[in-house]
């Protein structure tokens, strides 16, 4: 053999080697690739299945914030209406004719008489003349208040509290209950 024929025998084997190093750094790229493109529809199938989670999540928070929003806005109605409705009985009561007063003041005085005794009667300054005072009974002073009449004890340890506002305040929290099912229910 001639040095010639050796150089070409080394030429090609070294050909050979450097064409299986590249078919094998071609396959082990090519496993590579795969291994990464099965593991990216991994993570994209994961990274999607957390987003629809997250999504609905989010979804399900907005829906009950807005169930809780119109809640509280119905609330917030509800308890004006009731609040309306209060203040137009305590107009109405604020308007009832003198007369009328007179015959209810009547009877607070003969209660009033009967609990306590003696004692002060306090009124506002426009049902003052509405009032007959029985023996024992003795003019407190004016009130502000739109009606009604509050019985102070001589000793000035009992107070009876008959005006308008309370006794109105009195009967509504022992019935919020009914006004509210009546009106609402």
């Amino acid at each position: 053999m001639s040095l010639d024929k050796v150089v070409q025998e080394i030429l090609r084997k070294g050909e050979e080697q450097r064409q299986e190093i590249i078919r094998q750094g071609e396959k082990e790229r090519d496993e590579q690739m795969a291994l990464a493109d099965k593991q990216i529809a991994q993570d994209r199938a994961r990274l999607e299945k957390r987003s629809q989670a997250s999504l609905a999540q989010m979804e399900q928070q907005e829906l009950s914030s807005a169930e809780l929003e119109s809640k509280r806005a119905l609330l917030a109605a509800q308890r004006q209406v009731l609040e309306d409705l209060r203040a137009q009985v305590l107009s109405s009561l604020a308007a009832y004719p003198a007369e009328r007063r007179k015959r209810l003041y009547t009877k607070l005085l003969a209660k009033a008489k009967a609990e306590l005794g003696e004692c002060y009667v306090y009124s506002n300054a426009s049902d003052k003349s509405l009032l007959k005072l029985p023996a024992g009974m003795s003019e407190g002073g004016t009130i502000d208040c739109v009606g009604g009449l509050v019985f102070e004890s001589k000793d000035r340890s009992v107070r009876l509290d008959f005006r308008f506002e309370s006794m109105l305040e009195d009967v509504w929290s022992k019935n919020t209950q009914e006004i509210y099912s009546r009106f609402f229910g």
